[in-house]
């Protein structure tokens, strides 16, 4: 199961990690990393332009960006979008009359070109003009010859701009407007020079637009692209669906005017229409389709646009979504965060840095810290903690990393393991970031299991058990799968040991969280399950050199760890919790879930109604279990 959330970290990288470079080309050292999942922004207005002319562009709207991009090379530089078949279909026997170039700084542009590409891929004569162009913002090129229009089936065009490259400015502007289209530039590769992708589809698109006139532009020219929705649904909810219009036509499409068929494995379940009229060429239609009566399973979600203003269209394509239903799901206790890290790592303290920030801003992390050997024997190196790196990476262990609920996304789409070697300044940046991501794997995968887990430790004979159980959905091996595994960990606080530290050794640095061992096997073992209910029990010596009252257990299902040939893109954490074994009594905590809050009032009262009187609830010490104990939490809650 994939989950992608491609965020831009490259300016927080550490020297010594790879950096994600865009084709050596670009530099983001002046761009502030921005975090987010809609690809898309609000457009801005439009130019006022007479009937018979429009603009042409990957985006037509007057939005710039807020910070700029520069290339790593210095001097005149040459940047370019190139317009598809389909964004050119309703300008062929039209002419380019001005190109607009928008800066976010001030910059010297110097030409303006167009450049026809043939269907085989080949670059025609380029038609370019000088300029004379250096402001910030939107600057209109007029052409003193109009370039025409005028393509073969599945040509291209070329559009661009040369800019002078200086140290220190940042005035190429993308923008996350319309459908991404990368950005291209002409730069000698081996021995030949050519016109190659930069890789920005992420960023944006390019700020450059065509004006082109025409006498006989359509009032409506509808296309669709990128149908999103969720992987999962509960049945009796509609499942939400966003697909991206655009109208290249000179109307604006007014609200409800837009009609959308929506299908269920082929079976028509509604129609839907465009809330909003367009602002813009570009419009999101948001929907949901019914899912009364689904199975269980598997399904197919089918979306089509069919009319506009009353008129029915021809060949517009049908998107479809794979997802899945399910009847009952539970709420999501906490994420998990395996760390791979190691006293010999000069850089791993910087990632603990940022996990503590990430921890103590959400209480819904538990944060694992699995040791391995790195020029030297790490002493909370086991051969479990070899075993857990190696399926977790495929045994190209880099650190400081981390698995982030064993999903795909945090900073690569294609591996469960990322870097946290962050400089310190951006740990903050990187915990809200790392903590919206969990916010969206909460919201886009469902919960199938509760984990609840009882903790037990005999002082004489030093054994531990932990027993975990809980309910599970009646889907739970539909979604999951009968293969899921449910892995205990037990890690130890407050150990203090030797760390290497960006050079230098701290003879007593703290480690929390240390991984000691997995109960069972290290990979998980099977559920025991009982109708709708599970309990696993698991027991173990604890060395005596391990302090017991430090001891936690965390418990967590997930799809099975597997070799590293068949992918990372099924080994998701589905939900996880973490138990203590020693707790200390805190007065007022009548429920023990070591916090003071109504909950702890309204268990005082269910023991005065039952008679069930425990010593836990003696709140105020006067040896009776009364309202007086009730006004005594009220207080300490009111502190």
């Amino acid at each position: 199961m994939r989950r992608t959330l491609l965020v831009m970290v490259v300016a927080m990288l550490l020297p010594l990690l790879t950096q994600a470079q865009i084709g050596s080309l670009l530099s983001f050292t002046n761009a502030q990393p921005r975090w987010g999942f809609n690809p898309h922004l609000t457009p801005a207005a439009r130019i006022d332009l007479p009937a018979h002319q429009k603009l042409m562009g990957h985006y037509s709207s007057d939005s710039i960006a807020d910070q700029g991009y520069a290339m790593l090379s210095a001097g005149l530089q040459p940047v370019a979008i190139m317009m598809e078949p389909d964004e050119l279909d309703v300008f062929q026997g039209g002419k380019i009359v001005a190109i607009r170039v928008g800066l976010v700084q001030p910059a010297e542009v110097t030409r303006v070109f167009v450049i026809p590409v043939k269907a085989n891929g080949k670059y025609g004569d380029k038609s370019e003009w000088l300029c004379d162009v250096n402001a910030a913002g939107w600057n209109t090129v007029e052409l003193e010859t109009p370039y025409e229009i005028n393509l073969n089936a599945d040509e291209k065009l070329l559009v661009g701009f040369y800019f002078r490259q200086i140290a220190d400015a940042s005035p190429l502007s993308f923008v996350k407007v319309g459908k991404p289209y990368d950005t291209y530039t002409y730069k000698k590769v081996g021995t030949s020079a050519r016109w190659r992708e930069l890789g920005l589809t992420d960023n944006g698109n390019l700020s450059v637009q065509c004006i082109v006139e025409k006498e006989d532009f359509p009032e409506y020219s509808i296309s669709t692209y990128n149908l999103r929705s969720n992987d999962y649904v509960q049945i009796g909810e509609d499942l939400p669906f966003a697909l991206e219009v655009k109208n290249k036509g000179t109307k604006t499409v007014e609200s409800g005017k837009l009609t959308v068929n929506m299908m269920i494995d082929g079976q028509p379940v509604g129609t839907a229409t465009n809330a909003d009229a367009f602002s813009g060429d570009y419009y999101t239609l948001l929907a949901g389709a019914p899912t009364d009566g689904l199975e269980s399973g598997d399904h197919v979600l089918s979306v089509q646009v069919v009319e506009v203003d009353g008129v029915a269209l021809e060949n517009m394509p049908t998107f479809e979504h794979a997802f899945k239903a399910y009847r009952q799901g539970f709420p999501r206790q906490k994420h998990l965060v395996e760390q791979l890290t190691s006293t010999y790592c000069t850089w791993c303290p910087l990632g603990n840095s940022m996990l503590k920030v990430l921890t103590s801003q959400r209480k819904d992390v538990i944060w694992v810290g699995i040791h391995g050997n790195l020029g030297g024997v790490d002493p909370f190196k086991n051969n479990q903690c070899d075993t857990i790196m190696s399926y977790l990476t495929g045994g190209s262990v880099s650190y400081p990393s981390g698995a982030f609920d064993r999903s795909t996304g945090w900073d690569s789409p294609t591996t469960i393991v990322s870097s946290l070697g962050y400089y310190e300044e951006y740990h903050q940046m990187a915990a809200d970031a790392l903590g919206e991501f969990f916010d969206y794997v909460s919201e886009a995968l469902p919960t199938f299991v509760q984990i609840k887990g009882e903790c037990q430790f005999n002082e004489e004979t030093r054994q531990a058990t932990v027993k975990v159980s809980g309910g599970i959905s009646p889907d739970f091996n539909l979604m999951l799968g009968e293969d899921s595994r449910l892995t205990v960990y037990l890690i130890q606080d407050s150990l203090v040991a030797s760390q290497l530290n960006q050079g230098t050794w701290e003879p007593n640095y703290m480690h929390n969280g240390v991984f000691r061992k997995a109960l069972g096997s290290a990979l998980g073992n099977p559920l025991n399950i009982t109708g709708d209910h599970y309990e696993n029990v698991y027991t173990t010596t604890i060395p005596s050199s391990w302090n017991w009252k430090n001891m936690r257990a965390v418990a967590f299902v997930s799809r099975p760890l597997s070799n590293a040939v068949n992918g990372f893109t099924d080994l998701f954490v589905n939900n996880a919790e973490v138990f203590s074994f020693y707790q200390e009594t805190m007065t007022g905590d009548v429920n023990g879930d070591q916090e003071i809050n109504i909950a702890d009032i309204n268990a005082l009262i269910d023991m005065i109604l039952s008679g069930e009187e425990q010593p836990v609830a003696d709140v105020n010490g006067d040896s009776e279990v009364n309202i007086a104990d009730i006004n005594a939490v009220i207080d300490m809650i009111l502190q």
